[in-house]
């Protein structure tokens, strides 16, 4: 197979790797099918809501669960099980919610939840070893198609669901998810071993620096724990402005009808920054990018604590865009981090471990939410403090990532 040829296989695969991930980003579009099924099956919203954190627990077993599967299966069991798992999840829903809130909570929160993750962590360590010199590029595109997944398929449904029925939007993305995934299994293969050799874009330095990678341990490594307490951060700040990004703004008097169109441009400004931030990986390397996202983060947290201290309210329509875009430019990051730290051999494995970051960033923006009471400007008042801290962070990690001695 010659450079060309692997060349256009590779695009072919990120393309197709992307539409998939339009139905993974489904999970981010859970609102959408919530209120429904509150109403119609007359559940406490407040219960309801418990299945996107049973989700986004599922979603990192999942993924560690896919390094077993792609083990044992190849790429294609894998991208199959994901497949099956998450029409079995968006059918199960459909079918069994009238039984009970625990078959919401089985299907949806678990079934779902590990069929997103198990697609996550195949489809994104499989795809971006076609791309070794372009690895933040392939995530990036990859992430957009998860942001905008809420955005697109997430609008679908909403739509089916007031012209039809709830059942039918589930029923319409499990046949969307089924067919994609499919396709997808029947298309993407593993890369060359060789492929960096093949490419001509490895040289003997990086077949070095890969090797010494792989001799690192990542529960021994202290830079894997500082990079988690970062992204934990970043993840939880942008958590907690997409989760009420609607509300802040009502609080400031913003019309209804912008703050419904803020909440439409979110998802589209979280797949652009993913993009971006992984292109600017591969120009700029892994440091420049942390530092810039920490700090964007940091600085985005004080914009919307002093649009809630002082009632500004176009304050805080930029610094909710802007801080969508440090928490779109993490999963990228945590692709390269786990790429570049620890090497090729077992990347697989070491990314699932690293993306369970998701979770963490779940808890930390519950905790902080309810410490400081739920009031807007008081939680933001506190990211801010948490974001200086992911600032400080990104120089130990460099410090670290520094260091010539294998960990």
């Amino acid at each position: 197979m010659d450079a060309a040829m692997i060349k256009r296989k590779r695009y072919v695969y990120l393309f197709v790797s992307a539409a998939s991930f339009l139905v993974l980003g489904l999970v981010y579009a859970w609102s959408l099918f919530a209120t429904p099924m509150a109403t119609i099956y007359g559940w406490e919203l407040s219960a309801v809501k418990v299945t996107f954190t049973i989700c986004m627990a599922a979603f990192c077993v999942g993924g560690l669960l896919g390094v077993q599967v792609l083990k044992r299966f190849n790429v294609k069991g894998a991208v199959l099980l994901a497949a099956s798992l998450l029409v079995c999840g968006f059918a199960g829903t459909a079918v069994l919610a009238p039984l009970g809130i625990w078959a919401l909570y089985l299907c949806y929160g678990v079934l779902i939840g590990c069929g997103t993750g198990l697609g996550y962590n195949v489809v994104i360590a499989t795809v971006t070893l076609w791309f070794p010199d372009r690895t933040g590029f392939a995530s990036g595109c990859m992430f957009m198609g998860f942001g905008l997944g809420s955005l697109t398929l997430g609008r679908l449904a909403n739509t089916i669901i007031e012209a039809v029925s709830l059942d039918a939007a589930l029923f319409v993305v499990a046949t969307t998810a089924a067919i994609v995934f499919v396709l997808l299994a029947l298309f993407l293969k593993r890369a060359p071993e060789n492929i960096g050799e093949l490419l001509g874009v490895e040289k003997k330095a990086e077949v070095v620096a890969d090797t010494e990678a792989e001799k690192r341990e990542l529960f021994k490594d202290p830079a894997f724990y500082c990079y988690y307490i970062w992204a934990t951060i970043l993840l939880g700040a942008g958590l907690v402005m997409i989760g009420t990004s609607k509300q802040g703004a009502l609080e400031l008097g913003i019309d209804d009808a912008f703050a419904t169109t803020l909440v439409g441009i979110i998802p589209i400004v979280n797949g652009i920054a993913g993009l971006s931030m992984g292109v600017l990986f591969d120009k700029k390397g892994l440091t420049f990018v942390m530092v810039l996202v920490a700090a964007v983060s940091f600085i985005s947290s004080g914009m919307l604590a002093c649009a809630f201290k002082f009632g500004i309210d176009w304050l805080y329509v930029i610094g909710c865009l802007t801080l969508v875009t440090s928490y779109g430019s993490v999963a990228p990051i945590a692709t390269g981090f786990a790429r570049e730290r620890y090497g090729a051999a077992r990347f697989p494995r070491n990314l699932a471990v690293v993306n369970t970051d998701i979770a963490g960033g779940s808890l930390f923006q519950q905790g902080v939410t309810s410490a400081s009471g739920g009031i807007s400007g008081v939680i933001y008042a506190a990211m801010t403090v948490f974001g200086g801290i992911a600032v400080a962070l990104t120089f130990v990690i460099t410090r670290l990532r520094s260091s010539k001695k294998a960990k």
